[in-house]
């Protein structure tokens, strides 16, 4: 590694870094959120509408969200639901924050993603260094979602999630690095933030200030295939490190061990 920093905490992307789908995971979630907004919301009369109003509904929020420069995973999951019952003119069957939970919630308990085992030897390893980690993700989940699922399938514990549904903005947008950072009392440039995309998490984290690492390891794990990645520049900058496995950070050079801010 010529990273010539140290740093005092570790930021992890979510997906394709932390977790990845199982085969054909992404399609099975999609049905899920649409059997959960079926059983969720009602007509004026009380009747429930079909899958393809309810997908014309979103389409019409998306396009409103696009109109004010935001996305769906940029959006609390009350809000979007509570969107998506006023395009169709109905209501939500139960109170809004409840159903807000359900949403990001659902299909996690029936269709897992899987774990990166080199994550939870990572995050162990420099716990016992002294060094938190934490997560950036862009994901239309809420961090308390993903912290109950990681801790139930034997990840340990994030020192925060910071989601974009819940911040308002996403990565590559410094800001949603900056509020990680506040939130762990580290400065940026000496937090060393690790993904599998170049232009959210590479450029997204140096804009930001913090140290960036490119991981290849899940990459393969794509449901399109790595030919799906934007591709990097070419040459990859020197001082951007590019690794096949989270192990290589596991390198105590790297690290100010024993100076990590209280939990």
């Amino acid at each position: 590694m010529s990273e010539p920093r140290q740093y005092r905490a570790l930021s992890l992307d979510l997906w394709f870094t932390s977790l990845s789908y199982a085969e054909d995971r992404d399609n099975q979630w999609q049905e899920d959120r649409q059997a959960l907004l079926v059983d969720l919301l009602r007509t004026p009369r009380g009747g429930s509408y079909t899958p393809a109003e309810i997908d014309d509904a979103l389409s019409e929020v998306r396009q409103r969200l696009s109109r004010a420069g935001q996305r769906l995973e940029m959006v609390d999951p009350e809000r979007v639901l509570t969107q998506v019952a006023g395009a169709l003119g109905g209501s939500l069957r139960i109170p809004a924050n409840e159903a807000g939970r359900a949403y990001s919630e659902v299909g996690l308990d029936r269709h897992p993603p899987v774990v990166n085992p080199e994550m939870i030897r990572l995050v162990r390893g420099l716990e016992g260094w002294g060094i938190p980690s934490l997560c950036i993700t862009n994901t239309a989940r809420r961090g308390a979602t993903w912290g109950a699922f990681l801790e139930s399938n034997g990840a340990p514990r994030f020192r925060t999630i910071v989601t974009s549904c819940e911040f308002g903005r996403a990565k590559p947008d410094p800001e949603i690095f900056h509020e990680a950072s506040r939130r762990v009392d580290v400065p940026p440039e000496q937090i060393l933030h690790v993904g599998d995309r170049w232009e959210l998490d590479v450029e997204g984290a140096r804009a930001a200030g913090c140290g960036a690492v490119l991981y290849r390891g899940l990459w393969a794990a794509y449901p399109a295939g790595p030919e799906s990645l934007p591709p990097p520049p070419f040459p990859i900058p020197d001082d951007v490190p590019v690794i096949d496995s989270l192990d290589e950070l596991l390198e105590p050079s790297l690290w100010q061990r024993g100076r990590s801010s209280s939990p």
